[in-house]
């Protein structure tokens, strides 16, 4: 495989996606409004309602006796675990979206712009072209997902520092959650390429994406009921379980997946 081939094939498919403003502008704008808004909103709860939603939360979701806590640690504690339980897995819903938006840009989309005929005519093989769409999708996913962690980080710890003279991120927990990107992003790309085969345009391969987002949206509600906590040896193993259906399929990805089929 000529790797610069599927670097050519990349750089391509990245100008077709963010030429379309219907494309990038929702991709980007949703989550950079999100970063900024969800701290201010945290924020806000915490200096009024923490003291009393923290005597009810505190008992099933952090192991810290409630009876000795003053109003100002009660606040932290909170936006600590609203940050990062609640709202942390939101966030994770964003690199699946995006990986699924490009990926589906790039293999379903070839159909519907009718430049399917034009790529397959070049001389690329299965594994180059593969491997340079896969990059499309996963390359500006992993920079996008950093950069909004990071804002969000700023702009919550902004909040907490001047108020609270005390960081609230980034957690360990936190941490661990941003490592789970790169394989949700892996996930949802190896999922449109399973299924590029058997759809006719985008909006169809893009909503493979929902099996992934729906089990990351009850973790908010399972940590605000005690179900789950999202500490260091949940996120550890469901890095492990990611990587290993990563593998699976991608693997079944790859196997199924023609050259001929973006035609179809």
């Amino acid at each position: 495989m000529q790797f610069f081939k599927a670097l050519t094939l990349m750089k391509k498919d990245l100008k077709e996606t963010f030429s379309s403003i219907s494309i990038y502008g929702p991709m980007l704008g949703i989550p950079i409004f999100f970063a900024i808004i969800l701290p201010v909103m945290t924020f806000y709860i915490t200096l009024y309602a923490a003291p009393t939603i923290t005597s009810k939360l505190l008992p099933t979701t952090i192991k810290v006796s409630s009876s000795v806590l003053s109003s100002s640690i009660r606040s932290i504690k909170f936006m600590e675990f609203f940050s990062v339980n609640v709202l942390g897995p939101v966030f994770l819903t964003m690199p699946i979206f995006t990986a699924s938006v490009i990926a589906a840009d790039s293999f379903a989309g070839e159909k519907e712009r009718g430049t399917s005929e034009s790529l397959l005519s070049t001389p690329i093989s299965k594994s180059e072209l593969l491997s340079g769409k896969i990059l499309a999708s996963f390359v500006p996913t992993i920079l996008l997902t950093l950069a909004i962690f990071g804002i969000y980080g700023a702009v919550t710890d902004y909040f907490s520092i001047s108020v609270f003279h005390f960081a609230i991120l980034p957690t360990i927990p936190w941490l661990l959650m941003l490592g789970t990107a790169p394989f949700l992003a892996t996930a949802s790309i190896g999922l449109v390429v399973l299924v590029s085969s058997h759809v006719k345009g985008v909006k169809e391969a893009q909503q493979i994406s929902t099996l992934l987002v729906l089990p990351i949206l009850v973790l908010p509600f399972a940590s605000i009921i005690g179900l789950a906590v999202l500490n260091v040896e949940f996120l550890v193993s469901a890095i492990v379980i990611l990587a290993i259906l990563d593998a699976i399929i991608m693997y079944l990805g790859i196997k199924s997946f023609r050259k001929e089929s973006i035609l179809q």
